[in-house]
């Protein structure tokens, strides 16, 4: 019993050993393949240990690794088809909005702001002797009403793809 122990204490000393060496000095995939499958068959000759579900547990393992590093080679890079569509959407909206809001100031400020009588191009409809809707406003009202197309089309697309 006693060189049963010291056999025992033996081979845990070498195998702690060998595994401080592949610590400090790993080897390939291929040759850590290699020596797994040695010593499952070692063990299975020696001591009769059914090696078969720890090969297909190490095959299965294998496939799990190459997967995951291919969805982590394909995930990797920053691109606009990885950000999350609500970020994608959000930034779409404020654009429409921003856009419209843009096109809606632009256009009222055109109506509002006094001009010469060359810019106005001609008087479409008389108020009085002096005063008229031209072709500028109507200009500036098309304006407006694609600032508020746009600004509406940000909520809109917003609340269709969420």
């Amino acid at each position: 019993m006693a060189t049963d122990n010291t056999q025992v204490l033996k081979i845990e000393k070498v195998f702690a050993e060998f595994l401080e060496e592949l610590e400090k000095q790993p080897v390939s995939k291929q040759k850590a393949i290699e020596m797994q499958h040695l010593f499952l068959h070692t063990m299975e000759k020696a001591y009769k240990v059914n090696s078969s579900s720890h090969t297909d547990d190490a095959r299965g393992s294998e496939e799990i690794v190459l997967d995951m590093d291919k969805l982590l080679r394909q995930h990797r890079s920053f691109s606009v088809k990885n950000l999350p569509d609500k970020a994608i959407n959000w930034a779409a909206g404020l654009a429409y909005s921003g856009v419209g809001l843009l096109f809606i100031t632009v256009g009222f400020l055109t109506i509002v702001t006094p001009t010469s009588a060359e810019f106005e191009i001609a008087t479409l409809f008389y108020f009085n002797d002096h005063d008229g809707f031209t072709v500028l406003d109507a200009f500036a009202l098309v304006v407006i009403f694609i600032g508020i197309f746009f600004f509406i089309k940000a909520f809109v697309a917003q609340d269709k793809k969420e």
